[in-house]
């Protein structure tokens, strides 16, 4: 059955950011909410690069206009980042994610990497350390991502035949809508709608549905409870794994 609503976002807009938050609220409340990545600026850097103090200014500015939209205690807890990352590695582990079954946790977790933390979420292999709790925890058939946790190439690509389809699905799909800005939002199969106007109906879809705007959720990051990785992955990945194989628990 389609989703009643449908996001498509990047990971580096503080606009997207906010509708992360938003459907948080939404999702937590049984709303179902199709939250689909792009790439918004595909012709940065590989790296990324560093944000200039007029942009830095400009974002804030922008903070302080979403503020200004924000619900009765509802937050945007941020940082100004300094880099603005290409966004190619964070959507390929969350095509992965999606896939898996954890897409809601790991688009709030690559939120809250950049916007709070500031982590370079566009290097994949940050991505592949912060993604593996995560990935470990979904349903995937892909040996790679099940065994591993691994969920970004060092190309930083997606690791399956089925995210890359994914992910040029979401492309496709966006581009044809027209608006060329995100959060863009399709509600019911009707009219696209973005930006600010986007964020308003999130906000109309909470009041309506009595969601808490900052509802108690679980660590994103977290690892099984009842699976453990192997030695071999240990090896080479370390995380919090390793502290409890030295230590024989």
């Amino acid at each position: 059955m389609a989703m009643a609503l449908i996001i498509y976002a990047d990971f580096g807009s503080l606009d997207c950011y906010l509708a992360s938050r938003r459907v948080d609220a939404l999702v937590a409340a049984g709303v179902a909410v199709d939250w689909r990545a792009v790439e918004q600026h595909p012709e940065l850097p590989v790296a990324g690069r560093r944000l200039s103090l007029e942009e830095h200014s400009e974002m804030e500015r922008r903070m302080d206009g979403l503020a200004a939209l924000m619900l009765p205690g509802e937050e945007l807890p941020w940082a100004p980042p300094r880099m603005m990352p290409k966004t190619e590695a964070a959507l390929s582990g969350y095509a992965e994610a999606y896939g898996a079954d954890v897409g809601d946790d790991v688009r709030r977790l690559l939120y809250g990497d950049y916007w709070v933390d500031g982590a370079d979420i566009g290097d994949p292999e940050i991505l592949r350390r912060r993604l593996a709790g995560p990935i470990l925890r979904g349903r995937t058939p892909s040996w790679t991502l099940g065994d591993s946790g691994y969920a970004v190439s060092v190309s930083r690509g997606p690791i399956t035949t089925g995210a890359w389809r994914r992910i040029r699905a979401w492309r496709d799909e966006w581009a044809s809508l027209g608006t060329g800005g995100v959060p863009t939002l399709v509600q019911h199969g009707g009219a696209p709608i973005t930006g600010e106007a986007a964020l308003r109906r999130l906000e109309e879809e909470i009041v309506r549905s009595g969601a808490a705007v900052d509802p108690d959720l679980p660590d994103p990051s977290r690892y099984p409870e009842s699976a453990r990785p192997s030695k071999d992955w240990v090896s080479r990945t370390g995380a919090p794994w390793a502290r409890a194989w030295m230590a024989g628990t």
